[in-house]
């Protein structure tokens, strides 16, 4: 049976040029798969292939039309390549709204540029952007890529959003003996399973799929579109054997490629035993070996899966002083080790967005790799690649996630913490002196925990002048300084900035002999949440916290106040935002307070409309004013 599936298939192949010939029209959309689509899937086909746990081959077949410019996206090509998945033949051609073919393209016509710092062997990405003469343009894509390890099956996602799918069929054959595992997500498609003993295929067929409406801050794409998960039960990769039917031997897999690679030397360990020795208990050595992490090594972006799972060994990064996350955790757990103190390297699927992976269906969803030290009353969780992480504060890239820690019994799922907003914290102290001209002098200090202090390294430490002020009115919200100059010590990571604006024009606007004040001169918020109307998905914000205001106004000479903004307490389920404002009459000065807080960072749906409105009442009272005037 598996013969004649392997000769339909070769057929297809060499003749879907005729055969399929009336998908290359724009004009043959079905009208309903248009809507809300920029694209539209007319033909796919998908062939996953395992010859054994190391050897497979994977080709796809698609046609899509491109509707739009919103879906250009669709016109370029990009795929990976290192010793372990190679790709092999690569056809691409451009066909014209009535099916006219306008351009080919073969590998030899795609950019090839070198990846992975040269630490990855043979990696290398293939790329081409396609540019179309107008739209709408159809074009057809064509490859294979050829597997020498496997770690990970390919998935299968049905569609992303705004596009549509005419048809569209998904194939695996795995030999009997190996097998798959698979979980279907937001889709409730069966396979169909035919077997001749040797083999077996599973076959998922969609067609006529109406596009998706995108939305904006949802879950990751992974987990928000449907899509059919695959996972390998055996597995080999770069030589090593490995089982994924469990978390628990998933995890065994993985301890045996850092067996060997915690190598410091006698006298790197000594070093690292002299500096703990002064410290009263094993939490301050633990911040110490980190403090000379983040001050003496550098991250580079090698991702989890590329060039293998096994770690630089903790020599190579002492000596160069850099590695990928695996590595510098790694590194980081070999210096611990030294000192006595017991920590486990924990795979996680990292960013804001992310739904923690599923405890019932081990699948390898992980990008990145953590360290977690077990203690008596708490476990202390350290980010190995960031020189500038508070000591124990994960951040929004790894919270609320479940971590495999690799332990010496194999895997074994955890829950990394959750966020809270204590950790994410923003503060605004602004002293404005405000001339009769209405121009003005701002004295500003800012500080900045967990994201935001973050924020402050990259986009002000690391910014050249006209960069920095692009963050201070765009990132932050500050009216444009006329001029303006920063205080800031990037080598020590501080969490204060100091800046020193001047203000042509401090008011919002002037009438006659008054003045008219923003309550501050900055938004303290001043991001508009997406509709409530029809949302099916769940939100995200990118982190708890508590953002927190005050603004003094110094008045000139002759002028008194004529009006001042009611004070607010807003609140809804997840937060609150409270502000005051009054006037010293003996120091001519107002004072303007405000705080917001939030306690969660994902927002079910049920509750999105009641969180829009609370954000929507924050930002208007952005335009309520304070009133002054001149006698």
């Amino acid at each position: 049976m598996i013969k004649y599936y392997l000769i339909g298939a070769a057929c297809f192949f060499l003749h879907v040029g005729h055969a399929q010939k009336p998908v290359y029209t724009a004009a043959s959309i079905p009208i309903e798969l248009k809507k809300n689509a920029n694209a539209v899937i007319r033909d796919e086909r998908q062939e996953f292939e395992v010859r054994s746990a190391d050897k497979a081959s994977f080709k796809s077949h698609k046609i899509v039309t491109i509707l739009s410019e919103a879906g250009k996206e669709e016109l370029f090509f990009y795929k990976f390549s290192d010793k372990f998945q190679s790709l092999e033949d690569v056809e691409l051609e451009l066909y014209d709204r009535n099916g006219v073919s306008l351009h080919k393209y073969s590998k030899l016509n795609l950019t090839r540029q070198a990846t992975g710092e040269g630490l990855v062997p043979e990696g290398k990405v293939y790329y081409l952007n396609i540019t179309a003469p107008e739209y709408p343009v159809t074009l057809r894509i064509d490859y294979e890529i050829r597997f020498n390890g496997i770690l990970n099956y390919p998935d299968y996602t049905l569609q992303y959003p705004e596009q549509g799918v005419e048809n569209s069929v998904y194939i695996a054959r795995i030999p009997s003996d190996l097998d798959l595992r698979y979980k279907a997500k937001n889709t409730s498609i069966l396979p169909l399973i035919e077997s001749d003993g040797k083999y077996r295929q599973y076959t998922w067929t969609v067609k006529n799929l109406e596009a998706l409406v995108n939305e904006e801050d949802c879950v990751s794409r992974e987990s928000r579109y449907p899509c059919i998960l695959l996972a390998p039960n055996k597995f080999e990769l770069d030589g090593y054997a490995g089982d994924m039917s469990s978390w628990q031997k998933f995890g065994e897999w993985y301890a045996t490629l850092a067996r060997n690679s915690m190598n410091l030397s006698e006298d790197r360990k000594l070093f690292f035993r002299e500096m703990v020795n002064d410290a009263l208990n094993d939490r301050e050595k633990i911040k110490k070996i980190y403090s000379y992490l983040q001050h003496n090594c550098r991250y580079v972006s090698i991702q989890l899966g590329i060039g293998g799972f096994k770690p630089f060994e903790a020599e190579f990064v002492d000596k160069k002083k850099y590695g990928d996350c695996k590595a510098l955790s790694n590194y980081t757990q070999a210096c611990l080790n030294a000192v006595g103190i017991k920590s486990y390297q924990a795979l996680i699927n990292a960013e804001y967005n992310k739904e923690p992976v599923d405890p019932g269906f081990p699948h390898n969803s992980f990008n990145h790799v953590i360290l977690c030290v077990p203690m008596a009353k708490d476990s202390v969780w350290l980010e190995c690649t960031s020189t500038s992480s508070e000591f124990g504060v994960l951040g929004s890239f790894t919270e609320n996630r479940n971590a495999l820690l690799i332990t010496e019994d194999g895997g074994r799922l955890v829950a990394t913490p959750r966020s809270r907003a204590v950790d994410n914290q923003f503060s605004s102290n602004a002293v404005i002196t405000l001339m009769d001209d209405a121009s003005g002098t701002v004295k500003i200090v800012l500080n900045g925990t967990g994201s935001y202090k973050q924020d402050f390294l990259h986009y002000i430490g690391e910014q050249v002048k006209d960069e920095q002020k692009v963050y201070i009115v765009n990132g932050l919200g500050f009216q444009q300084p006329d001029q303006f100059d920063i205080e800031y010590d990037k080598n020590v990571h501080q969490n204060t900035v100091q800046l020193n604006l001047r203000l042509e024009k401090v008011p919002d606007f002037s009438a006659g002999s008054k003045m008219f004040l923003n309550p501050r001169i900055y938004k303290l918020w001043s991001h508009a949440l997406p509709r409530a109307e029809n949302r099916t998905q769940d939100f995200y914000f990118m982190h708890p916290l508590i953002k927190t205001d005050t603004t003094v106004y110094r008045l000139p000479d002759g002028y008194v106040v004529e009006a001042l903004p009611q004070a607010r307490e807003l609140k809804f389920e997840y937060g609150t935002y409270t502000t005051s404002c009054r006037y010293n009459d003996k120091q001519r000065t107002i004072t303007n307070t405000a705080q917001l807080v939030l306690n969660e960072y994902k927002i079910p749906v049920a509750k999105f409309t009641a969180t829009k409105k609370f954000f929507d009442d924050v930002m208007s009272e952005y335009s309520e004013k304070i009133v002054i005037k001149r006698l």
